[in-house]
């Protein structure tokens, strides 16, 4: 530093001072509650690394091999269905390794290559970025896309995080490379480009960026090009990517109605135990149940909306609150009631029996709180009404609720059932009705632009679709 200017001298020192601010506000305290979060997670020692560098700490000397997760020793031979005769949920964590890869799945492989380590999200350059997506772009999901750039922003300088990665064409080029190498779909290492993409608009367009440095601006704008040639180049492998998706999901076949709700009838034994502590009032409120039995309820109510419902995992992923409370009593069948998710792309509708209307109460008395890591209080006393409804095990509202699908199919040993199949296999079961009939069946998968008003009147034929499907799929009223 001593050939160095005043300015930068003056800059490494402010940043040395935000990089200890930052750690004596962030690093010092710890609630007991995500502690005991990170004991009770599959990969402990992993878990813990995440969370330390996310506070800005530095972990030295982990081995290049990803140690193994602190689970209970898993058999080489499968893992036992529940038997009949059991009454007690199962113990066995949900992210189990699998058997027949162990070590090798996606997340460990990242992980184990270091492409999860990242830049404090405290860092200005992140921070605005985030205020940008969150507030002015209204991205929901603006944190994922945050931590994409951070990640990024590691590879290229893991001592500081700046703008002058523009000037590392090839290194850049080596990182997207580096990430469909270690196993990310194409349009996956997409999103990564289109999120820094995202992030050097913001400081070219939105931040005095051009007056404070016109050079560094202009290289930006030429790294947005040089990214603009990445996307052209990966487009068609985008493509071809999806096209074989599409082969496959064709070649899989039609499945019938009892396939795609196997898994519910699997996990039925041991969801009804953790149902039965609930409603006999042994726990208070939900905090004898352990995180898997926490992370059964929610799972197995996704999966009833996915896969008995047919609706999109958005609709999971948007429900509110006040869209629970705002349910109705179904006016042609007592015993059921709608349930109307404005916020989803094409706003949703579905139908919940009796017994299910009590599992989804007792999820969100019970559960839900302690999801959130908080004591559980009265509706009329929480201001936030239109948070979300489904919340995991971190204390955040759901990301991607298709992940907590395939993961209950993982842990009962169940075939892998998305969404789409599960829709697929409503839509062709429909083939011999009436017209009327299907265009009702079409919308309450939510197939058209549905506005809200429409939305709203789609309430009143739900229940008939929904009676047709519980038909289909031999449920009795």
């Amino acid at each position: 530093m001593r050939t160095s200017s005043e300015a930068d001298i003056l800059a490494v020192v402010e940043s040395a001072k935000r990089a200890v601010s930052n750690l004596m506000r962030t690093g010092r305290v710890w609630e007991y509650s995500l502690l005991s979060r990170i004991m009770q997670s599959p990969d402990t020692i992993g878990r813990m690394i995440e969370e330390l560098e996310s506070r800005g700490n530095a972990v030295v000397g982990i081995p290049t091999e990803a140690p193994t997760a602190a689970v209970p020793a898993v058999p080489d031979v499968p893992v036992e269905a529940p038997a009949e005769s059991s009454s007690e949920s199962s113990g066995e964590l949900y992210q189990c390794p699998d058997t027949t890869k162990q070590g090798t799945s996606l997340r460990e492989r990242m992980a184990s290559l270091g492409y999860y380590k990242k830049h404090s999200l405290d860092h200005d350059l992140l921070v605005s970025f985030a205020k940008f997506l969150q507030f002015d772009m209204s991205n929901e999901n603006f944190k994922q896309e945050v931590e994409n750039v951070a990640r990024f922003l590691y590879f290229m300088d893991p001592q500081q995080a700046s703008l002058l990665f523009v000037r590392q064409h090839e290194k850049s080029r080596e990182y997207f490379l580096k990430l469909s190498e270690a196993g990310l779909s194409k349009q996956t290492v997409q999103n990564y480009i289109k999120s820094v993409k995202r992030f050097l608009k913001f400081h070219t367009g939105s931040t005095d960026l051009c007056f404070a440095d016109r050079v560094l601006h202009e290289d930006c704008k030429n790294y947005i090009s040089f990214l603009d040639n990445i996307q052209m180049a990966t487009s068609k492998q985008v493509s071809k990517e999806t096209t074989r998706k599409r082969f496959d999901t064709f070649q899989e076949g039609v499945l019938s109605s009892t396939q795609v709700t196997a898994v519910l009838a699997a996990a039925k034994k041991d969801f009804l135990a953790v149902i039965g502590k609930l409603h006999a009032g042994e726990c208070s409120p939900g905090h004898q149940l352990t995180l898997t039995e926490l992370q059964l309820v929610l799972y197995y109510l996704e999966a009833i909306v996915i896969l008995e419902h047919a609706q999109w995992p958005g609709v999971v992923e948007h429900m509110t609150v006040t869209e629970w409370i705002s349910r109705r009593r179904d006016d042609t069948r007592p015993g059921f009631v709608v349930v109307a998710v404005k916020e989803h792309k094409t706003a949703a509708t579905f139908v919940l029996t009796q017994e299910q209307e009590m599992w989804f109460d007792l999820y969100f008395s019970e559960v839900r709180p302690v999801m959130l890591g908080k004591k559980r209080k009265r509706v009329e006393d929480d201001d936030e009404t239109d948070e979300r409804f489904f919340i995991s095990s971190t204390d955040k509202a759901i990301y991607n609720a298709s992940n907590d699908l395939e993961r209950l199919h993982k842990k009962y040993q169940v075939p892998k059932v998305t969404s789409q199949m599960a829709r697929r296999a409503y839509e062709t079961a429909t083939k011999e009705l009436s017209d009327v009939q299907k265009t009702k069946v079409a919308g309450y998968l939510t197939h058209s632009t549905a506005t809200a008003e429409k939305h709203y009147r789609m309430k009143e034929i739900g229940s008939a679709v929904d009676a047709f499907l519980r038909n289909l799929r031999g449920d009795s009223e």
